[in-house]
């Protein structure tokens, strides 16, 4: 089962953390018990995704505790899943006014910020967030959004804050691949960049699929044809062990399909490719049928 962290799309990872974020903080003390209670039945339906009992449990909190500051990130993050954006900034920002857990509210209004292609606050938030408390988790996002703003030096500086201060497999991936897409879109002094950061998410982290992929890339464009393929097939092994031992929640194994898909394609095997994306492509619309029928 671990290696699967280290498969899954980070978007699917996300949704775990989110899942967690807003659940261990102690409740409202000496405010009105049936908030409380009503915070409570709005967090269970939230860890189930029945996000619009959700929100209307968090309002119901809210109405009878205005000053009620988990109510209202939780309902932040109820919106944010609903897709409802703005609303979702609303009550971030309603949290940051009644100055509670204003990391967690800052990193989340820039998740809805970056949700709405608007980086610049995005990246504003992800930093007021740090300062309140350092984290590499959101380090890496703004490293990242400083990436998608064409920012490409303020995102590895944030990449190498994060390997210097709390080094791991991830972070190593995720410079490497700035690096990689540098070197692809004008820079091929970067592929060596790239190889080393790579290499060294694999040494920390020998199951790290996507690691090997990308690492084939990078000896695909140093036309390294041998040490390519031997990545491909060995990221195709990681992908293939997981879905045969995987036993929890199938959508889990979604974007592992798609990596394992991009795997086959890349060793020539089209129909095994297009197979594997037709799987992926149908446990999608299951994934998205059952969370709309909870809505």
């Amino acid at each position: 089962m671990r290696p699967l962290i280290y498969i899954m799309t980070p978007v699917l990872i996300l949704t775990i953390i989110l899942a967690a974020r807003f659940v261990t903080w102690d409740a409202v003390k000496g405010e009105n018990p049936q908030a409380q209670t009503h915070v409570q039945q709005g967090t269970l339906s939230l860890r189930t995704w029945k996000i619009s009992q959700a929100i209307a449990a968090f309002t119901q909190a809210i109405e009878l505790e205005p000053r009620y500051a988990e109510a209202y990130v939780k309902r932040g993050l109820a919106y944010y899943r609903a897709g409802k954006y703005k609303a979702a900034i609303a009550d971030y920002t309603r949290t940051l006014e009644l100055k509670r857990y204003q990391a967690d509210a800052y990193a989340s209004r820039a998740d809805a910020y970056r949700a709405l292609d608007d980086k610049r606050r995005a990246i504003a938030d992800y930093t007021a967030s740090v300062k309140k408390r350092w984290n590499a988790r959101v380090m890496r996002k703004r490293a990242y959004t400083h990436f998608e703003q064409g920012d490409a030096q303020n995102a590895l500086t944030d990449y190498d804050t994060v390997i210097k201060r709390q080094p791991s497999a991830v972070a190593y991936y995720a410079r490497g691949n700035i690096y990689l897409q540098l070197s692809i879109q004008s820079d091929k002094d970067r592929l060596k960049l790239a190889l080393a950061d790579l290499n060294q998410a694999i040494t920390l982290e020998t199951h790290f699929a996507r690691a090997y992929i990308s690492r084939g890339l990078i000896h695909e464009h140093l036309e390294e044809q041998t040490p390519a393929t031997a990545d491909y097939t060995h990221a195709l092994t990681l992908f293939t062990e997981t879905i045969q031992t995987w036993q929890g929640d199938a959508n889990a194994l979604i974007q592992v399909r798609y990596w394992r898909a991009f795997a086959y394609q890349k060793l020539g095997e089209v129909d095994k490719a297009q197979e594997e994306i037709g799987k992926a492509n149908e446990r999608v619309f299951s994934f998205f049928l059952e969370k709309v029928q909870k809505m």
